[in-house]
């Protein structure tokens, strides 16, 4: 006999746990599945909250080595480095984990329970907790939150097995001299300048004709692939990895570069940042009408599946995958399902993101590249920060800000930025993009001076006079 709840939310991530509490707290019953058993999911624990510790320790270990320590303990044994990196990693993500866990238990009708969950019909999943035990609720509604996967390729060699996915770098207890990365993409590089500033010697390699192929700005590619080479980082791209093999204590990793030449990498570990697929596994969709496929499961434009009541969220959708993201759409569905009917559709044309490199690229809106594939007639600006006054103040005079623009409306339709502090101005980028604001309602917003934001006051008017 199954139990009954209004509720069901597979997956304790930064899809399922807001959308958990707000469907509680608005007085749903809600059951709220986490097979880890502690909430936070990829991002917290092996994404995007442990990578930008060890990017803020990196930038600090770099600029220690090359100045005096002051009162701060420190030494330049960058093995001693990441003992604390880790200490303290454990410590936030510990912190965060627990802190979203008391504020669920706190909404009376929230419950969290440890274990796999797989759906037996439309309206009902049953559950294996840690110790085996089963139990199976009916729901009205479910929200499926399962994240994704690292993606290992299927190379050859006897090393296969012991090539590091992010999560199990993360928990390294040592770092290595050497990493060879495969994949040139956001967590390729992101990590390779990252262990780079820990002396880490790495290799990217890259199947694409660039690093970051189709994400960002082509310009914005050129650039961060000059500063991936002069920090040191071999970089090989149109590459084709063959085998990743043993050779005593070392791997070695063969392939074919741009060139048609092989070549062999000897390093101390090898890291596939290959990209990562939706965590459909043990949730037996088979077993309802909805509709999903390797690249995850299909939904509308409401985020419901082809399962009426049954909504999808995150990674595990088709979509972008962020975690900002995931948050977005978690809010939608749960608005969804309390107003008992579709309302609320999702717009992910107004996506933003950032990548943490250096300097860090922020995004929002149309690329180039996509604005011309949806047929709009565009034009295209650009600011040098290299005449910025306060970027020449930072002593980080180096950048560029970009609009791309609708010729028609002259309504802002993407935003991308590649400079030092990146990050910070992305939420005036997703601001204008999200609100449709054109060239004259930017270049009318009085910026205060001297900041990195007046930026967009001076390109929009630039932009205008040129038009």
């Amino acid at each position: 006999m199954s139990m009954k709840i209004d509720v069901a939310v597979i997956g304790g991530g930064p899809g399922g746990t807001p959308a958990a509490m707000h469907l509680a707290s608005k007085g749903k019953k809600v059951l709220l599945v986490e097979k880890a058993g502690k909430l936070g999911g990829a991002c917290l624990f092996v994404g995007c909250i442990p990578s930008k510790i060890i990017k803020h320790a990196a930038d600090e270990y770099a600029a220690l080595r090359h100045e005096p320590a002051g009162d701060r303990p420190f030494s330049k044994d960058a093995g001693v480095f990441w003992k604390e990196i880790r200490a303290r990693m454990d410590s936030i993500l510990s912190m965060r984990s627990a802190g979203a866990l008391q504020r669920l238990t706190q909404i009376p009708q929230a419950k969290m329970t440890a274990g796999s969950a797989k759906f037996t019909s439309n309206h009902e999943i049953e559950i294996e907790g840690m110790n085996g035990e089963r139990s199976v609720y009916g729901f009205d509604h479910a929200i499926i939150a399962t994240g994704s996967i690292p993606i290992i390729p299927p190379f050859k060699g006897d090393a296969v097995q012991d090539v590091l996915t992010i999560e199990r770098l993360f928990q390294q207890e040592t770092l290595p001299q050497s990493v060879v990365i495969i994949g040139g993409g956001p967590i390729g590089v992101e990590m390779a300048q990252m262990l780079t500033k820990l002396t880490v010697k790495c290799t990217i390699i890259e199947m694409m004709e660039t690093i970051l192929s189709g994400v960002v700005e082509p310009e914005f590619t050129q650039e961060l692939a000059k500063k991936l080479a002069a920090s040191g980082i071999d970089v090989f791209t149109s590459a084709k990895v063959l085998e990743v093999n043993r050779s005593g204590g070392d791997f070695i990793t063969t392939f074919i570069d741009g060139a048609g030449v092989q070549r062999s990498v000897r390093s101390g570990k090898v890291l596939a940042a290959a990209g990562r697929m939706p965590n459909l596994q043990d949730l037996h969709l088979e077993a309802t009408d909805i509709q999903f496929d390797r690249h995850g499961i299909a939904v509308d434009d409401y985020l419901q599946t082809g399962a009426p009541g049954i909504y999808a969220v995150g990674d595990v959708i088709h979509g972008p995958k962020f975690a900002h993201t995931a948050t977005y759409e978690a809010h939608i569905a749960a608005v969804n399902i309390l107003m008992g009917k579709n309302v609320q559709k999702a717009d992910f044309l107004k996506n933003s993101w950032v990548l943490f490199s250096d300097p860090e690229i922020a995004s929002a809106g149309y690329t180039t590249a996509d604005a011309l594939k949806n047929n709009h007639e565009i034009i295209t600006g650009t600011y040098d920060y290299k005449m910025d006054s306060t970027a020449q103040i930072n002593r980080t005079p180096f950048g560029y800000l970009k609009f791309v623009v609708d010729k028609k409306s002259l309504a802002i339709i993407g935003v991308h930025i590649f400079a030092p502090g990146a990050s910070s101005l992305s939420g005036e980028a997703a601001m204008i993009v999200a609100k449709n604001l054109t060239l004259q309602d930017v270049a009318q917003t009085i910026h205060p001076h001297p900041t990195l934001t007046e930026a967009f006051g001076f390109l929009a008017m630039n932009m205008l006079m040129g038009n």
